[in-house]
C-alpha cells in the first residue's frame, strides 16, 4: 500500500521543536487526559514521541509509544533526549519506544490506564480493525483519547488529493502543499478569527499542513460513528472537543466502564 512519509515528517518537525513548543503539548495532554501521576499510559503511533515524554513528566510511572514508522522511532528517541536537557525530571528508564503497528494481531501489551492515540488509528489502512484493537489496551475503569478525521462531504476529495499526494513526484508534492497552504491560510482565519501559525499542542502549522495534504492511507468518521463504536464495547464518553473545521480531527475522551 503506498504510504505517506510520516517518519520524515516528524523528523522535519523536530528539528524546529522548541522549549515552548514542548511545553504546549504537555499543557494539551493534561488537560485533555487529566491527571497521570502514577499511570501507566500508552502512545499508540507515537509520532516524535513529544506526547509520550510529556505524559512521563506529567507523572506517568511508565510510558510505551510505537509507531509504524522507524524513522518516528528514532526521532522520538532523539527528542527525549532534547527534552530531558530542559526538564531533567524525565526519566529515559521510565519510557520505551518501539517500531509495531496496532493492525500487528501479535502485539504483545499489557493494557494500560489511559491510552492515547491522537490522528493516527485513520492513518492505518484498517481504522475499525484498529478502533478495535485500541479498546483492548484499555485497562478497566481506564482512558482512552483519540483523535479522529470528520466525516463531510469533502471527505472524498480530500482522500483523492491525498492519494495524488503519495503518487506523485517531489515538485508536485510541493505544488499541492502551497496551494493548499494559499487557499487554506485566509479560509482558517475568516472561520475562526485566529491565526492559523499559532498551533496549539506544541505543534507546527505548515508540518501539519504537509501531514494534512499528504497523509495517506486516510479514513475518516462521524461523531456517531466513533462514539457509538466505543459504546458497544463498554465505553462512555467523558469529554469530546470539536474539530473547528470540517473535516479536522474531533477529540474523544473514553472512560471504559465495562
Amino acid at each position: 500500500m503506498e504510504r505517506f512519509a510520516f517518519g520524515e515528517n516528524w523528523r522535519n518537525f523536530s528539528k524546529q521543536l522548541t522549549n515552548e513548543a514542548y511545553l504546549d503539548a504537555k499543557k494539551s495532554v493534561r488537560e485533555l487526559v487529566g491527571d497521570l501521576t502514577g499511570k501507566t499510559v500508552l502512545d499508540i503511533g507515537c509520532g516524535s514521541g513529544l506526547f509520550s515524554i510529556a505524559a512521563c513528566a506529567l507523572g506517568a510511572k511508565k510510558v510505551v509509544g510505537f509507531d509504524y514508522d522507524p524513522q518516528c522511532v528514532a526521532t522520538a528517541k532523539d527528542v527525549l533526549e532534547r527534552v530531558r536537557q530542559w526538564e531533567p525530571v524525565i526519566r529515559a528508564d521510565s519510557i520505551n519506544f518501539s517500531v509495531n503497528s496496532i493492525l500487528n494481531e501479535n502485539m504483545n501489551l499489557e493494557p494500560a490506564d489511559v491510552v492515547y492515540s491522537w490522528g493516527v488509528l485513520h492513518h492505518t489502512g484498517n481504522m475499525h480493525k484498529a478502533f478495535g484493537a485500541t479498546a483492548r489496551l484499555v485497562a478497566p475503569k481506564g482512558t482512552l483519547a483519540i483523535a479522529i478525521y470528520n466525516k463531510h462531504f469533502t471527505s472524498p476529495i480530500w482522500k483523492m488529493i491525498k492519494f495524488t499526494y503519495v503518487k506523485s513526484p517531489a515538485i508536485i508534492k510541493k505544488l499541492l502543499i502551497w496551494l493548499v497552504l494559499i487557499v487554506k491560510v485566509p479560509a482558517v482565519m475568516l472561520t475562526s478569527r485566529r491565526n492559523p501559525f499559532s498551533k496549539e499542542r506544541g505543534m507546527s502549522y505548515y508540518y501539519d499542513i504537509v501531514d494534512w495534504v499528504g497523509g495517506y492511507p486516510y479514513e475518516y468518521a462521524s461523531v456517531d460513528e466513533v462514539t457509538a463504536f466505543f459504546e458497544q464495547r463498554g465505553f462512555k464518553l467523558k469529554k469530546f472537543v470539536k474539530t473547528r473545521g470540517f473535516t479536522g480531527c474531533n477529540e474523544f475522551v473514553f472512560e471504559r466502564v465495562a
